[in-house]
């Protein structure tokens, strides 16, 4: 058996990193020679892998797991094929994951002497597409969100007005302050001592009447 160990560390919490790998439709969007890969049931997959150029077809099932610390797969028929994945929880919701692979080389690959060699390529490259698929995963709920409320602010902030005059409407309404549009108030007779401009005028009259009937007598 050969052995390849490689680390990364991912922007996901680590739990988030454990649901990413639990899930094996996900693995050919970061797994490197994946050719094809069908799903059996919740923990067992169909796998045809390209390994250093050389096919690798078998079934793989997860046969141990701890939510959010650790999962191992590996096959049960045609080549030993073994992947332990370690996550390790770190500041700031990173997770460190800590890949193992085994393979049965001398099945797989005519030169073993360069196994490990290519082993280690194939799983670094498959620890950095797994890095850019749980951020972009975890990314994409926060653009959607953002993409919402840009969209629905300004409908919210002119419903909120509307609302705001509706219920200032109402108030005037209910005090007896509001008339038709174009309609001036109608304000009553003036209270005494506010008088208008033609009683003011008939008052003049009168008082030069009362002069001139006290003059004649």
């Amino acid at each position: 058996m050969s052995t390849a160990r490689e680390s990364i560390e991912v922007a996901v919490p680590a739990r988030v990193a454990y649901e990413q790998l639990m899930h094996f439709e996900n693995y050919p969007r970061f797994m490197s020679g994946v050719m094809s890969l069908a799903p059996i049931d919740d923990s067992t997959a169909h796998m045809v892998l390209d390994i250093g150029g050389n096919r690798a077809e078998f079934d793989a099932r997860i046969t141990e797991s701890r939510p959010g610390e650790f999962l191992c797969w590996e096959a049960t028929d045609g080549p030993q094929v073994i992947e332990a994945l370690r996550l390790e929880p770190m500041a700031d919701d990173m997770t460190r994951v800590i890949a193992e692979l085994q393979i049965d080389a001398r099945e797989l690959m005519p030169a073993e002497e360069h196994a490990v060699e290519v082993l280690n390529r194939r799983l670094k490259a498959d620890l950095k597409g797994f890095k850019r698929f749980c951020e972009e995963h975890a990314a994409q709920p926060q653009s959607r969100q953002a993409r919402q409320s840009a969209t629905t602010t300004p409908a919210t902030t002119a419903a909120s007005r509307r609302s705001a005059g509706s219920i200032a409407r109402d108030i005037a309404s209910a005090s007896g302050l509001t008339h038709r549009t174009n309609e001036r108030p109608n304000l009553g007779v003036p209270p005494t001592g506010n008088l208008g401009p033609m009683q003011h005028n008939e008052d003049r009259i009168m008082r030069a009447r009362q002069s001139q009937h006290h003059g004649e007598h």
